[in-house]
């Protein structure tokens, strides 16, 4: 009887654990706020015409309202911080005492970024409130043990990126030679690729993946299969197989909406296809991009699709391709455009930041910098701007 009691007591205790484990999250894993943040954020400046400098993140920090979300090292402090752009202040500390090694920061929406760590987990943070949404743990992949052994092929065998399922996003996660998807909302498991172990795959089914690229409701899986190069576009949702594709041109693929993808490739062409089946829709064999391979330096609006040729900014109707209009520019500035669709930001020359009317490409407002300038991202109202070497300013 009194060791019937025993086994009773120490069952009741394994489950108040887990359950405590599971609300409180694991040990060394906390989030400590130390200041308000203000979300949405609306600084002095926000909405005119002016470009108004209104503060500074870290270079490839996350930018959320006031916060800027950036990546911590160190064998005690490994994990995210929040501080506010206007001071530097810190927001809030996301420390993790059982750190591995970190992905970094990955935008997931307009309010949460996703925490990825190479052991497997997975944890999203609403950055306005400074908590954790929720935790996963990703099952191993089949090179999980191989790639444990080798530092570097370990440290090239992941990548995160975030794709869509209409308004809901989805965080993928390349690791050890397997794809795994989780909803975005509550960190359950959507689909994973391959969900067999990988073979040579005469019919190109399950290729080894070696990489991914994201772009809205594609994902898009480069490998190999039977000794060759073969590349997979997959449904976001589900992870249906939806056409085949060689080459790298879709490698900096850029989601336009209504169902398109914006790629350039190696002559400069810029080409939209159709999500569903890979088919071009139209290409401008003329458009000039050799300087501007990346889907990152597209600026894409509601209707449009910018880009920006050695000498001028185009914007091109998703459409049907036509020209909605075109700006000349200095061939010495940044390459990138950055748009949020109401506003538009190039590079008049190297030191120069332009804004332009997204609809029609008037010239708002300009500034000049004391150094080179380095186009970031844009957002919400705000855009980074990098100058020189250091931290970007933000500007609004």
């Amino acid at each position: 009887m009194l060791g019937r009691v025993r086994v009773i007591h120490v069952v009741s205790c394994a489950v108040v654990s887990v359950l405590l484990l599971g609300f409180i999250g694991l040990p060394g894993e906390t989030i400590t706020a130390a200041g308000r943040s203000s979300y949405p954020w609306r600084p002095a400046g926000w909405g005119t015409p002016a470009i108004d400098v209104v503060g500074s993140a870290s270079y490839a920090a996350e930018v959320y309202g006031d916060v800027a979300v950036r990546s911590r090292w160190g064998p005690r402090d490994a994990g995210l911080v929040g501080e506010r752009v206007t001071d530097g202040a810190t927001a809030w500390r996301y420390e993790n005492a059982w750190a591995d090694d970190s992905l970094g920061p990955v935008r997931v929406d307009d309010r949460r970024v996703a925490a990825v760590w190479r052991d497997g987990r997975v944890s999203l943070i609403d950055v306005p409130d400074g908590r954790i949404v929720w935790r996963a743990d990703l099952p191993s992949g089949p090179y999980h043990e191989a790639n444990r052994a080798y530092d570097e092929e370990w440290a090239a065998a992941w990548e995160i990126s975030v794709a869509a399922d209409g308004p809901v996003p989805l965080v993928v996660v390349l690791h050890d030679g397997r794809l795994d998807v989780l909803d975005g909302r509550t960190g359950e498991s959507r689909w994973s690729y391959p969900q067999g172990p990988p073979v040579s795959c005469p019919e190109r089914r399950d290729l080894v993946p070696s990489s991914v690229r994201s772009a809205g409701g594609v994902v898009l899986v480069f490998g190999e299969c039977a000794g060759g190069e073969a590349n997979l576009a997959l449904s976001a949702a589900d992870g249906g197989r939806l056409w085949e594709f060689r080459g790298g041109e879709l490698w900096h693929a850029r989601a336009l909406g209504a169902g398109r993808l914006a790629s350039v490739d190696a002559g400069g062409a810029l080409s939209v296809r159709a999500a569903r089946d890979g088919k071009v829709l139209w290409r401008v064999p003329s458009a000039g991009l050799e300087r501007n391979p990346y889907g990152e330096a597209m600026g894409v609006s509601d209707d449009l699709v910018i880009v920006r040729s050695p000498a001028a900014a185009t914007a091109y109707r998703i459409a049907d391709g036509g020209v909605a209009w075109r700006r000349a520019l200095d061939e010495t500035g940044d390459h990138a455009v950055l748009t949020d669709g109401a506003r538009t930001y190039v590079a008049a020359d190297a030191t120069t930041l332009l804004r332009l009317d997204t609809g029609t490409g008037r010239v708002v407002d300009r500034r000049r910098f004391a150094d080179d300038i380095t186009l970031r991202w844009a957002h919400d109202g705000l855009a980074g701007i990098g100058v020189g070497i250091g931290d970007d300013v933000v500007v609004a």
